[in-house]
C-alpha cells in the first residue's frame, strides 16, 4: 500500500547544517490526510528529492512477521501525474471531513 505526500523538507547527511551518524536521507512530508512526518528515503532517489515534490510513501510491512508499516519514501512523481494525484486525495479527505461535520450524534436527555 502506498500513500501520497508532499515534500516538505529534506535532511541529507552531506548537508551543511546536518551532522549525521550515518548516510542516509530522510524527508518531512506531509500527508495527502494532513499528517505529518519524517521517514526514510530510499537510497536511489535521495539525490534527486526537491521539496515539494509528490512522493509515494510505501506503507506496505516490513514482513509477515512485522506487520509494521514500512514508512519511506519510494518514488517521485511530476507534472500531471503528481497533480491529478494529489488532488484526487486532497478531495477524498475534504469529503471524508465534510461527511463527518454532517453527522452529529444524537445527545440523550434522560
Amino acid at each position: 500500500m502506498f500513500h501520497p505526500a508532499k515534500v516538505l523538507g529534506i535532511f541529507r547527511c552531506k548537508d551543511r547544517d546536518v551532522k549525521s551518524s550515518d548516510e542516509t536521507t530522510q524527508a518531512t512530508v506531509e500527508m495527502w490526510d494532513e499528517n505529518i512526518f519524517t521517514c526514510p528515503v530510499e537510497k536511489k532517489i535521495a539525490d534527486k528529492l526537491k521539496e515539494n515534490d509528490v512522493v509515494l510513501v510505501d506503507y506496505g510491512p516490513f514482513s509477515e512477521k512485522m506487520p509494521v508499516a514500512k514508512q519511506c519514501v519510494t518514488k517521485i512523481l511530476y507534472r500531471k501525474r503528481a497533480e491529478k494525484l494529489w488532488a484526487k486525495y486532497k478531495e477524498y479527505y475534504r469529503n471524508k471531513k465534510l461527511e463527518s461535520t454532517k453527522i452529529q450524534p444524537k445527545s440523550y436527555m434522560g
